[in-house]
């Protein structure tokens, strides 16, 4: 969970399946953006989290007993954008409570809203160096692939006239852009919208007033989300290792394979036995027609017969070949 150094007691996470996401802390990142540049590094948090194709997901924000209001404000405002564009968020008065922002809201009417469930949607690379294409793309690309939920110190006060704030629209991400449009990055996803569900709200009857100003949050938090292969590509987490050419795990021995080692280490340690029988023959005094009737007949002590043949220089090769 992303805490703002500078700002205890403020936490805000990205959860999927009722989990938060892990989270891989940026803290040699970017904080000099042009929207908020003259903002404390305290007061930003830079994260990256894995997301999984067609995964929906929400945005946990939590407020705990450790926030210092400084008797300044009464309320704190999340304003949430996905992907560059603002999909609303929450005002609650200080205090200990949680809350997730999971739709993109549409305030259709005073009395009523549109809601829409948030996704990860996967996007393919293509090789398109078209100009017109690029320059399409790129405008897109800018802010895709990124959350970013702003925090506001801010009172309430009697709305006089309804008010909307809130786009009439969202802009799903497309399924292919421009690798050259990226600019290097490694984009794996964007953000889609569910369904729209229209739901019935009270009339409001008070709105915000940020003492900073819009324009000027009170803590910045920034999540960056990938593929698992986009996070090692950007060196979030480390590659695995490629295992060494010629390198393969052992088999175990089984009882059985080492029982057929065995007897077929005995096996060979017999026929050794018998040829060097026959060599001592060749050496020794006994007549050749002895000699020649083993050759001949190929019948050794063991009672098995074998091939033998005898070679120029006087030995005796043996065709172990023969089936059993």
């Amino acid at each position: 969970m992303a805490v703002l150094q500078g700002c205890p007691g403020i936490k805000v996470s990205i959860v999927s399946n009722g989990q938060a996401l892990q989270e891989y802390p940026d803290i040699e990142g970017d904080f000099n953006n042009k929207d908020y540049a003259s903002l404390p590094v305290s007061l930003q948090s830079l994260s990256y989290v894995e997301c999984t194709s067609e995964a929906e997901f929400g945005i946990r924000v939590e407020l705990d007993q450790t926030y210092n209001s400084w008797q300044e404000h009464t309320h704190l405002a999340f304003r949430a954008y996905v992907d560059g564009q603002g999909i609303g968020g929450v005002n609650k008065q200080i205090g200990k409570w949680t809350y997730d922002i999971a739709e993109a809201i549409i305030d259709s009417s005073p009395t009523e809203q549109i809601r829409r469930k948030l996704k990860f949607s996967s996007i393919t690379k293509v090789d398109d160096a078209d100009s017109v294409r690029v320059k399409t793309d790129a405008k897109f690309a800018t802010g895709l692939g990124e959350i970013i939920v702003y925090v506001h110190r801010c009172n309430h006060e009697p709305i006089r006239e309804p008010i909307y704030g809130r786009p009439t629209s969202f802009i799903t991400a497309p399924k292919e852009i421009s690798e050259k449009a990226l600019k290097g990055q490694a984009i794996s996803h964007g953000v889609s919208f569910g369904e729209e569900v229209r739901v019935n709200v009270p009339r409001k009857t008070e709105k915000a007033v940020f003492i900073d100003g819009y324009i000027r949050p009170h803590g910045v938090f920034r999540f960056r989300y990938r593929s698992r292969e986009g996070l090692k590509q950007e060196l979030i987490i480390p590659r695995s290792p490629s295992p060494e050419p010629g390198m393969r795990p052992l088999k175990p021995h089984t009882q059985s394979t080492v029982n057929a080692a065995l007897s077929r280490g005995e096996r060979l340690a017999k026929l050794k036995r018998e040829i060097d029988e026959i060599k001592s023959e060749d050496h020794d005094g006994t007549t050749g027609g002895r000699k020649r009737n083993r050759e001949s007949s190929g019948v050794q002590s063991s009672g098995r017969a074998y091939k033998t043949s005898r070679q120029s220089n006087g030995s005796v090769v043996i065709d172990l070949t023969a089936d059993e």
